[in-house]
């Protein structure tokens, strides 16, 4: 299934579940600008079809937001849209915001929106997208891959990449031909799968 992956791209996205899609992206030269979704947490799929569906509407609005925590490392702090589900993790430094007011939401919202632009013009002009979503269950790829035929003008491939396997990847067949499944060990996920990942993409190539 994964040849079905191989050719040439216009743009590539990753459409979260946390960090990693773009960071294996950015180590297969393959992001060559950042998308919407980056450094985001959307552990509900669904919550992410629902906002392609909707193009973004009222996205990261400041009357959706809420503080819930610190990254990993404390510099910065984790902002949620309450009304998708879906966390901003490394946008707002503590440095130049307080739990209770984020001082460059300004600049953080412009950075956004021209990110979102970015997609959606590519959604409606790009002949050949390739989108990569880690995390969900069959049913939410499925719903997820529906969407994207509805919004997306031309030709895309959607890598659903999932960490349930036992051993190196494992490919699966869903019959649907723009959607490509696979599982991958749920082990060493951040620095000890980089081979996967160049398995993976192998012979995909970006036109920028």
């Amino acid at each position: 299934m994964l040849e079905r992956l191989q050719g040439d791209y216009d743009a590539v996205f990753s459409l979260g579940g946390h960090c990693l899609p773009s960071i294996q992206l950015d180590k297969n030269g393959l992001r060559p600008y950042a998308g919407p979704l980056d450094w985001m947490i959307s552990g509900n799929l669904s919550q992410i079809s629902r906002l392609l569906d909707a193009r973004f509407a009222d996205f990261m609005d400041v009357d959706s937001l809420r503080v819930t925590g610190h990254d990993y490392g404390e510099h910065n702090f984790m902002v949620e849209d309450a009304s998708y589900g879906i966390t901003a993790a490394h946008h707002f430094p503590v440095s130049q915001n307080t739990s209770e007011q984020l001082t460059s939401y300004p600049a953080f919202k412009t950075t956004l929106d021209r990110r979102i632009a970015r997609l959606l013009d590519q959604f409606a002009l790009a002949s050949r997208l390739l989108l990569v979503r880690l995390g969900g269950s069959r049913e939410q790829a499925v719903e997820l891959h529906d969407v994207l035929l509805q919004r997306i003008t031309h030709d895309f491939r959607l890598l659903y990449v999932d960490y349930t396997g036992t051993d190196g990847v494992t490919e699966l067949d869903w019959g649907l031909e723009r959607l490509v499944s696979v599982e991958l060990p749920p082990e060493d996920i951040w620095n000890g799968q980089d081979e996967m990942w160049r398995y993976m993409l192998e012979n995909v190539r970006l036109h920028v």
